[in-house]
């Protein structure tokens, strides 16, 4: 959050929050994410790293991060649920909300370097959220080289996902350094005195309104009856497409890769967009295509090099599915489950193979699986859904890539010259996330530091893993870690 924002949008009125985060209630994916918090293995916390080029004034961070909790008034709001623990929980402004909880200010031990600053923010990441307050804390980290600091925000995904944070962030990030005393001042929002018995009221009545699609929804079973052969065909179709979707079918996950446990270890790296463009390009695929090849051929180095041998590893990628009519907060993803060609050398075939698996997890028919069984998931207890985790336990690797924000940002006078990204661990090994942030892709890694037990060694060989892909452009970069 900044002391001002973006350009507001011609339809934005003066003196009004942010379209963005705005349902009142979770939807049942948001729901589903948040009761895996009763598992430590499952915690659903995001995080975002920010490199900024200088001290910002305190006060004046104070007095932004103040006006960005009304410009977003889901920075104010808490959880409420209901008695049970299922069913939709409710987005309500906190009568509690203080700040001086949320935003903190440390400085980093030891020598002060990138890793010591990586480690202390894979620590913050692992300390779960409060469930009794908003869903996030802030924090500005001192003592980094060359008079540089760090800003860690870090939230619940229930919140938002990727694409959704980054749209929240664009919009109350600033352009220039200097403060804007023209920008909007909404003013803050009132306390809701929400209880759990009102979130069970809310909850009968959604369903008594819901009972007009469902019975539309069987007759429309009915009327595709009267066309047996195109219903079979369709149900037999989407019968295949879930065993893929859940993750119940596919390759084994790697024996190296297999200890799970509750703690987490951060890396972070930097490569020119325009050269993993080019190295894209020159294999007609896409930027996606070439930054999972490259994370692929990382993990065949880092097998090599510890004498294992596998052929395919199971990989999950979130697929968003937020159409323009969605609001811009919440979680709006399918996951795409693909068999990641370890063992292929060529960076050619590398990146054209996982085109084709891409392409086919976008297509699958049942895509819409965990859209489809949340309203259902969002209804059983915390404990059921927790066995739920299994099928994320499968993947050695999960892995996203969100556009960033294309020019350049400022916080309280601060340029941010960096952004990485960190996903949670629901299970898999390894979570890696890619934000282009201008002209630089920053690629944040989270890795199980029960399956990942060369982290130095594994790091060396996504660097010698890109490095290949990137060589499809001759004159191209590579990839740098940050140490």
């Amino acid at each position: 959050m900044t002391d001002e924002p973006l350009d507001q949008p011609l339809d934005q009125p003066l003196d009004q929050p942010l379209d963005w985060a705005n349902e009142p209630t979770m939807s049942p994916v948001d729901a589903v994410m948040w009761r895996g918090n009763a598992d430590r293995r499952l915690r659903a916390t995001i995080s975002m790293l920010e490199i900024w080029d200088r001290m910002p004034d305190w006060d004046r961070l104070v007095a932004a991060h103040e006006w960005g909790s009304r410009m977003a008034p889901r920075f104010r709001q808490r959880v409420v649920d209901s008695p049970f623990g299922t069913g939709t929980p409710t987005w309500a402004v906190d009568p509690d909300f203080d700040l001086d909880y949320h935003l903190r200010r440390l400085r980093i031990a030891g020598d002060g370097s990138w890793a010591e600053l990586l480690k202390t923010c894979a620590q913050l990441a692992m300390t779960p959220l409060d469930p009794a307050r908003p869903p996030w804390e802030g924090y500005l980290i001192e003592g980094l080289p060359d008079g540089r600091t760090a800003y860690f925000l870090k939230a619940h995904h229930a919140m938002t996902d990727g694409l959704g944070a980054i749209i929240g962030l664009a919009q109350l990030h600033s352009r220039t350094r200097e403060p804007s005393p023209t920008k909007p001042q909404p003013p803050a929002p009132a306390p809701d005195l929400v209880t759990g018995l009102d979130v069970v009221r809310r909850q009968v009545g959604e369903e008594v309104r819901r009972l007009p699609a469902r019975l539309d929804a069987a007759t429309g079973v009915a009327r595709a009856l009267t066309r047996p052969r195109d219903a079979l065909r369709k149900t037999l179709r989407y019968g295949r497409s879930v065993p893929r979707v859940a993750g119940l079918a596919g390759p084994a996950g790697s024996p190296l890769l297999a200890h799970r446990s509750v703690s987490w270890r951060f890396s972070a790296f930097d490569v020119a967009f325009a050269d993993l463009r080019a190295a894209a390009k020159a294999a007609r695929a896409s930027v996606n295509d070439a930054y999972l090849a490259g994370l692929v051929g990382g993990f065949r180095i880092y097998h090599e090099k510890l004498g294992a041998e596998v052929t395919t590893m199971p990989v999950a990628i979130p697929i968003s599915v937020r159409t323009s009519d969605d609001m811009a907060g919440g979680n709006r993803i399918a996951v795409g489950r693909l068999a990641a060609p370890v063992s292929m050398e060529d960076p050619f075939e590398r990146v054209l193979t996982m085109r084709e698996q891409v392409r086919l997890a976008r297509h699958e028919p049942a895509l819409d699986l965990f859209n489809t069984l949340g309203p259902t998931l969002a209804w059983l207890p915390a404990g059921i859904l927790a066995q739920f985790g299994g099928t994320s336990a499968m993947n050695d690797l999960q892995a996203s890539n969100v556009p960033g924000i294309p020019f350049d940002v400022y916080v309280a006078g601060a340029k941010v010259e960096r952004m990485y990204p960190f996903g949670p661990l629901p299970g898999c090994a390894v979570m890696a996330t890619m934000i282009t942030h201008g002209p630089t892709a920053c690629l944040g890694i989270n890795a199980d530091a029960a399956a990942v037990t060369e982290p130095d060694l594994f790091a060396d060989s996504l660097v010698a893993g890109f490095a290949e892909v990137l060589s499809l452009a001759p004159g191209t970069g590579g990839l740098t870690r940050l140490v």
